[in-house]
């Protein structure tokens, strides 16, 4: 794999209050490292409180600005209670990346109603707790930027099925035009990214047979590293990207053209 990018301080970025919901490991712990070192004072939101902890401790290693909270976005009631704390604690919240997810890799048939009801209840009705919570304040100060992450799935469907999960990732594409039509008067910008896969430890256990099949269906031939579908989040926080709204950026190596 190549090496990652060096990230220089943006100053649209700097000193800002960063959430990054899933942000302990994997995608999420890219994301974060990514605007961490880009200045923002990142919030490192995540089921779990161990991961969160140590990554927020890491960041500080480096001289950034970084805390942990221990979070399920799926639960409207604990999102409402994080974000007080936040404000209470650090400040009002200026950028938002919900990122938070599960996999479940199944065929349509095996997907029970708790099976789907958990997929939706954590990535799409995430998105909307968090939101619902974050925004308001973002509108009264008329500043703020939101990224969801999606996935190409969401665009394309799923090789194997994961109906669920297709349907909750195109539900965040949905999701993310209507807010940021609604928000887009008061300087509140909401994109999102639909990311292909990526090189994590979840990929990693994947057969090589799969990864085989699957790095054949991506032009780049290969993976997506972390920090790679951070860069294009950082983009989308930062002044770069001041007039995209609505959007949904394909980060995929060519998998999927649209």
């Amino acid at each position: 794999m190549p090496e990652s990018r060096a990230i220089q301080i943006d100053p649209s970025i700097n000193g800002r209050i960063a959430v990054v919901t899933g942000g302990a490991k994997g995608i999420g712990e890219g994301i974060s490292r990514v605007l961490s070192a880009a200045g923002a004072h990142v919030v490192v939101a995540d089921r779990d409180e161990e991961a969160a902890d140590n990554l927020a401790a890491s960041l500080r290693s480096t001289g950034a600005d970084a805390t942990a909270i221990s979070c399920d976005v799926g639960d409207t009631a604990a999102v409402t209670a994080a974000v007080r704390k936040i404000g209470s604690e650090l400040g009002a919240i200026d950028l938002l990346v919900n990122n938070a997810g599960i996999g479940d890799f199944v065929s349509f048939p095996q997907i029970s109603r708790e099976r789907w009801d958990r997929m939706l209840n954590v990535h799409l009705t995430g998105a909307y707790n968090c939101c619902h919570a974050v925004m308001p304040d973002m509108l009264k100060r008329r500043f703020g930027r939101v990224v969801n992450v999606s996935s190409v799935a969401g665009k394309r469907g799923d090789f194997i099925g994961n109906a669920h999960y297709t349907a909750a990732k195109a539900g965040l594409i949905g999701l993310t035009k209507s807010l940021a039509a609604w928000a887009a008067p008061c300087d509140v910008r909401v994109n999102a990214i639909a990311p292909g896969i990526v090189d994590t430890e979840l990929t990693r256990e994947m057969s090589q047979s799969h990864q085989t099949t699957t790095i054949s269906r991506i032009p780049l031939g290969r993976f997506a590293r972390p920090d790679e579908i951070a860069s294009v989040v950082l983009f989308l926080l930062s002044d770069a990207s001041s007039y995209v709204i609505g959007e949904t950026i394909n980060v995929n190596g060519g998998s999927y053209l649209d």
